[in-house]
């Protein structure tokens, strides 16, 4: 049962880590001025958003959805963290 809740937590680490990357990306597709790297993650996030059906929601509206998406899964991976 400890085995599999340390995959479970290595699996959610993961995912916060690519959310975490994609909602720095639409974040940045709000600013003109950011690095093109930064840009073209938000590039690659339009791209998935697009694939799920939301391209008709607002870029603002889906970072905020996403930053909460992100810490929701971040505070989950803490609480199955395996204690002492």
């Amino acid at each position: 049962m400890r085995a599999l809740r340390w995959v479970l937590v290595v699996a959610l680490a993961l995912a916060v880590l690519a959310l975490a990357a994609l909602t720095l990306g639409v974040f940045a597709t709000l600013n003109p001025n950011a690095p093109l790297w930064l840009r073209s993650l938000g590039s690659v996030e339009g791209v998935l958003s697009a694939r799920v059906g939301l391209e008709g929601v607002a870029s603002y509206s889906r970072a905020v959805g996403l930053t909460l998406l992100t810490s929701l899964l971040a505070g989950l991976a803490a609480y199955l963290k395996p204690r002492g």
